[in-house]
């Protein structure tokens, strides 16, 4: 992949509407809060894609990562308001219940697991990208990668008041 100066609307024109005027506006309140934005870009034979991280420059800790292109549009959303509480809310509290319970059951890395059912560190299967960084909710425990997060499909369908309200807490930790 290849680091680019590309702008997300390059690849959010082919976007239904309602998908297009959401990234525009997220891409502003993100580059407003002092976010720091990479593009790559992956153009070959097997795909096409836009990948967009955005990095708080106070924290240095990756917001959410945007995929635009041939296999798929979603964003990748990271937790550390929630894993790492500062007292500045909390997006937990408000998500509806079928978004709570993806969120809940975790977010486990695609090369590897990064925890063993009770949420140890599996050390047989040791995950490249370091320990998960584990979480208790409400009395239930969850897990993220540090790789990976919670992955939503941008559709015209898609709760994006509920992400831009996650995308504000991460935003402002």
């Amino acid at each position: 992949m290849a680091i680019v100066k590309v702008d997300i609307s390059e690849y959010a024109n082919s976007q239904p509407p309602k998908v297009r005027v959401w990234l525009s506006a997220v891409d502003k309140l993100m580059r407003d809060g002092n976010c720091r934005v990479t593009c790559s870009v992956v153009n070959n034979k097997k795909r096409t894609d836009g990948k967009f991280t955005y990095t708080s420059k106070r924290t240095k800790k990756s917001i959410c990562i945007v995929n635009l292109g041939t296999s798929g549009n979603y964003i990748s959303m990271r937790g550390n308001h929630f894993i790492h509480p500062n007292g500045k809310g909390n997006i937990l509290d408000e998500l509806p219940k079928d978004v709570f319970s993806f969120v809940i059951k975790g977010a486990g890395c695609e090369l590897g697991n990064c925890l063993n059912l009770d949420y140890s560190v599996n050390q047989d299967n040791y995950c490249v990208h370091d320990n998960a960084e584990v979480f208790e909710y409400n009395g239930q425990k969850s897990h993220r990668c540090p790789h990976n997060g919670w992955r939503f499909e941008l559709t015209e369908t898609t709760n994006f008041e509920i992400l831009s309200r996650w995308i504000t807490l991460e935003v402002m930790w």
